[in-house]
């Protein structure tokens, strides 16, 4: 199966000189986030009061925005909470779990990441099949670590770019993700945002 290409070549170059996606846990860590060289944030938590503002600071910044759509508070996690977050947010895109709004994003033209967590054989290929069904731009796979695991698995099965997220801690964190073929990581580490700072800008 092959994967909107130019969603996915898109997310792909954004992340070729600089890798590692800023992960925004908390409002407060924004001007850390917009400070960063990073090409796109993940925003992890936050709500419908707060999410425009910090959207519209993350474009200002030359960045792209994606929005967990699973985690944030005070939208429904229905077609119309995707529409709101495309129309009124004026997100770049979504990371979620769910096939059901990674459809209704395409279609609404965001770009598209489905988290997939890997804890056994059975997630696996649950989630395979989930990626087949809604054809996202890019996958994060968490945790991260196990993707050195199940890479050539993933790439016998679905052509889609894979990221590296969760417990994504340091730099050997890094390097064991990159050599595993996954275009990037996604961290809330300061130590590693730092780094991409001060090597890859």
């Amino acid at each position: 199966m092959r994967t909107s290409v130019e969603g996915a070549q898109r997310i792909s170059y954004c992340l070729k000189r600089r890798p590692i996606i800023t992960s925004l846990m908390h409002a407060e860590e924004l001007p850390a986030v917009l400070a960063t060289e990073s090409n796109i944030v993940f925003i992890l938590k936050t709500d419908i009061f707060m999410i425009e503002s910090i959207v519209e600071q993350i474009s200002e910044a030359g960045k792209l925005s994606f929005v967990h759509f699973d985690l944030i508070e005070g939208i429904g996690k229905d077609k119309t909470g995707v529409r709101y977050l495309a129309e009124k947010a004026g997100i770049d895109g979504i990371v979620t779990t769910k096939n059901t709004a990674i459809v209704e994003a395409k279609k609404l033209g965001l770009l598209t990441v489905q988290r997939l967590f890997v804890f056994d054989s059975v997630s696996l290929d649950n989630g395979i099949k989930m990626i087949k069904a809604s054809n996202p731009d890019a996958i994060e796979v968490l945790p991260g670590m196990v993707c050195q695991r199940i890479m050539d698995r993933i790439r016998a099965e679905v052509d889609v770019p894979v990221i590296a997220g969760g417990l994504m801690i340091d730099l050997e964190d890094f390097d064991t993700a990159l050599k595993s073929g996954v275009i990037g990581i996604s961290t809330s580490s300061k130590e590693l945002w730092r780094w991409q700072d001060e090597h890859m800008a």
